[in-house]
């Protein structure tokens, strides 16, 4: 399956960063088991929040969101999650900070209009997750079980990596969708995409106009219900790449566990088509609006931390 590995034993590099009262935060490397043409990212680089005094054999992984400003404020989550007894590892994402080629941006060569780079990056990303369970797990920090917090892009990365991972008992999903009709097309995010597609991208490989992708995804829902386990994505006929690494592809293997998701009510971003159908897919979970756009979403931060918690340690 796509988004399969071999689990071996692998070593990983621990740097104290800090130690307060109550936690301790490390960095921590290793390969990734994904090799790229880019140096910068072929190291997985995290950060561990462990607690003084764990109130859980759950730990959370955190993913972040696509840019480069949004990590400071996004890593007030696994902190107070930690704070709280919660053991919680921020992963970055290939290509995102740390591990951004030099001379790109973070997280802007997920938007390169090449399909065929643009299912590895989603493929290495995924399987960085899961060996970041096994990395905790090793450590004792999770009994095989976990939760999974992700916020905006990394919400779409861990919609994928839940649904291939039953590790992954829990969920969290901040200001994201599926359906990369909407997000392609509606989105603010993707205009300069959207350009390249409709000049510069040879479209019968890489690129879409809008009509044309509108067609392509008449019998999206038809291949997705068709999908009856995740290793199905290796032999059901697609009519276009990018539904192997659309969320709303994975978002059906979700129902019945525990998600909570949160939308903005005046996103940007994210178009509310994208929120609603992944929102569905996953089996209309508990969700919440907040008055906000994408940006502003991070005010109800506390609000989010204290679901969070109690999805987290209910039955811990």
């Amino acid at each position: 399956m796509l988004y399969d590995y071999t689990k071996r034993d692998f070593e990983a590099k621990e740097e104290l960063v800090e130690e307060s009262e109550k936690i301790t935060k490390t960095r921590v490397t290793y390969e990734s088991f994904i090799q790229t043409p880019y140096p910068e990212a072929n190291n997985v680089v995290g950060y561990l929040f462990e607690p003084k005094e764990r109130k859980t054999d759950t730990a959370l992984v955190f993913l972040h969101g696509m840019g480069d400003r949004n990590l400071v404020p996004l890593s007030w989550f696994p902190r107070e999650f930690a704070k709280n007894g919660v053991p919680s590892f921020l992963m970055i994402l290939p290509f995102h900070f740390e591990r951004t080629p030099k001379g790109m941006k973070s997280g802007k060569k997920v938007l390169l209009d090449d399909m065929d780079e643009t299912i590895q990056d989603f493929r290495q990303s995924v399987i960085d997750v899961r060996t970041s369970m096994d990395y905790l797990e090793k450590k004792g920090l999770s009994s095989g079980k976990f939760t999974l917090m992700g916020v905006s892009f990394g919400g779409m990365v861990g919609t994928i990596a839940m649904g291939v991972d039953e590790r992954i008992e829990k969920g969290i999903f901040v200001i994201t969708g599926g359906n990369f009709r909407y997000i392609t097309w509606k989105s603010l995010a993707t205009r300069i995409l959207r350009k390249k597609y409709e000049m510069e991208s040879n479209t019968d490989v890489y690129g879409c106009t809008e009509e044309k992708c509108v067609e392509i995804h008449k019998h999206y829902f038809d291949y997705i219900h068709k999908l009856k386990t995740p290793k199905d994505i290796d032999t059901v006929p697609y009519k276009k790449e990018c539904f192997l690494f659309d969320p709303l592809t994975f978002a059906h293997f979700i129902k019945g566990r525990k998600v909570v998701m949160y939308n903005a009510l005046f996103d940007e971003i994210i178009p509310r088509e994208a929120s609603r159908e992944l929102w569905e897919e996953m089996g209309k979970p508990e969700r919440h609006w907040l008055f906000a756009d994408h940006i502003t979403a991070i005010f109800y931060k506390k609000q989010i931390l204290q679901r969070g918690l109690k999805l987290i340690l209910e039955n811990s």
